[in-house]
């Protein structure tokens, strides 16, 4: 429900809206559209007192800017999901919680993926959308919850270390094992041509 008083919208932003920005924040300067929405909210609120605006109006406003706030936030997360999908993609996972991590994390992101894009197509619906109601935060609420169980449950996995060296271990046999198996066949394909070419000399 919109909040009816200041203290209602104030709160909203303390229990809701900070926690948001703060994760993001974490990992990086605040982006700018987050910026622009949290100022975009405090011009309403002076609006009171500056142009004597109803206190009716002014709560609509700023919650509607603080909403989209969490809107850009929501999506912001779902950009650093898929980048953590990525690089867990290049671990050898698949030894992890018996073998079903695997399947579970690419169910998960596929999830987040479909619901992402039903939330994109939906979002602009004007019929919904207003500037109180702002439709497209309860499409991308449950999209961003998705992505905050994809971090916790699979990008902070505890045994990931274990899956982080063990791969690393795995490449590195590789790379000597192509470089030792490069070495051998350029040996051999040398006697080889060198065998042929006596050959071929002894014919003549």
């Amino acid at each position: 429900m919109p909040p009816k008083t200041f203290e209602e919208l104030f709160k909203f932003y303390l229990d809701y809206v900070k926690p948001l920005y703060s994760g993001i924040q974490v990992r990086n300067a605040l982006p700018y559209e987050v910026l622009f929405e949290l100022n975009a909210a405090l011009d309403h609120i002076s609006r009171k007192w500056t142009y004597r605006e109803p206190d009716e109006q002014v709560l609509a406003k700023a919650y509607s800017h603080l909403k989209r706030c969490c809107l850009d936030i929501f999506k912001l997360q779902v950009k650093e999901a898929t980048k953590q999908y990525n690089e867990l993609r290049k671990i050898d996972t698949s030894s992890l919680d018996n073998g079903e991590f695997d399947n579970r994390l690419m169910k998960l992101y596929n999830d987040i993926k479909a619901s992402a894009k039903e939330a994109r197509k939906s979002e602009g619906d004007k019929r919904f959308d207003t500037d109180e109601q702002v439709h497209a935060f309860d499409l991308w609420q449950p999209v961003f919850d998705m992505c905050v169980t994809f971090e916790e449950q699979f990008y902070n996995h505890p045994k990931l270390d274990w899956a982080r060296k063990r791969s690393k271990i795995l490449n590195l046999k590789t790379f000597i094992f192509s470089i030792i198996a490069s070495m051998i066949a350029g040996f051999l394909t040398k006697d080889f041509f060198v065998s042929l070419f006596k050959w071929f000399v002894s014919l003549f």
